[in-house]
């Protein structure tokens, strides 16, 4: 199980990634609609947690507001992506019914709201919209205020890395992503895809180069970018041959304030956001859902 982040909050606002997945070529996307707590997230978990039963190759997008949620599931083998394509990451198919479409949850929603329920959801939303503004208002301050500092390295490491690759002939791929996220949650970083925690140091501003070299070369490589400062990288990541280089955070210690603050609108956001939640669902035919579900999975793993 291979677990990432597409989104940020960011010094920028949110920036989003979702435009490059599924990252296979040819993969089919289907896109989730529905509205909070309509049980997206739980679907594509079943998703996952199925296909890596059975020994599958599974990569996880972990959501950016809350680490705990999932936005999107790909199994590369199957060639087959789901990702919930709402706002702030809406999707559309490239191609309907060509090489995506879309899953309606919201075909399960099974009444309307009561006045005092819309007046409701309506004031959660504005909430919720305002505490976002504020996190980002001071994540700008914190990246102005050296938050998004690397430390001085020598690239010496990186290069010498690169040079001994051997070429493979061809082009690789290159992918971005980010392998870190600020969220209500704090700042989380995930373990590395090459299967090991430990990074040779490098400089943040070296990293692009090296990644283009390397595909240049036939390797595939993951670049993933810093969550407060998406314009820069923050680490480079070589799958094939197990190698991964990380620019060294050396942030401001004036910078630490504005990101706990930061953290904290985002946690207000998401107490927000599951009081959104909580109105949707008992207006949800779950029974249904689940049915739906364990239908999919059927045809998905050829058990019927």
């Amino acid at each position: 199980m291979q677990d990432y982040f597409l989104g940020a909050n960011s010094a920028e606002g949110f920036t989003s990634l979702y435009g490059c997945f599924p990252p296979g070529p040819g993969a089919f996307l289907h896109v989730l609609k529905g509205g909070p707590g309509t049980g997206k997230s739980s679907m594509l978990r079943a998703i996952a947690a199925a296909a890596n039963e059975r020994g599958l190759e599974v990569q996880r997008v972990l959501c950016s507001g809350d680490p705990d949620s999932l936005d999107g599931v790909y199994l590369p083998s199957l060639g087959l992506a789901w990702a919930d394509g709402t706002a702030p990451h809406a999707l559309e198919p490239g191609l309907f019914g060509v090489n995506g479409d879309y899953v309606n949850l919201g075909s399960f929603f099974v009444c309307p709201f009561a006045a005092e329920e819309r007046e409701r959801l309506l004031e959660l939303q504005r909430e919720y919209k305002s505490c976002y503004r504020r996190a980002y208002g001071l994540l700008t301050a914190c990246e102005v205020m050296g938050g998004g500092r690397s430390e001085d390295c020598s690239d010496d490491a990186l290069r010498r890395a690169i040079a001994e690759l051997p070429d493979r002939g061809g082009s690789g791929q290159l992918t971005k992503r980010f392998q870190s996220a600020i969220t209500c949650k704090g700042l989380i970083r995930l373990s590395d895809s090459a299967g090991k925690d430990h990074h040779i140091p490098a400089p943040a501003s070296a990293l692009p180069a090296a990644a283009e070299e390397a595909r240049r070369k036939g390797w595939d490589t993951i670049l993933c970018l810093s969550p407060l400062c998406p314009r820069q990288a923050e680490a480079l990541l070589l799958p094939d041959c197990a190698l991964a280089f990380r620019s060294v955070p050396d942030p401001a210690p004036e910078s630490r304030p504005l990101l706990d603050a930061a953290v904290e609108a985002l946690r207000e956001a998401k107490t927000l956001h599951d009081g959104l939640e909580a109105l949707y669902r008992p207006h949800m035919d779950f029974a249904g859902l689940t049915e739906h579900t364990e239908k999919l999975l059927r045809e998905l793993f050829s058990e019927e």
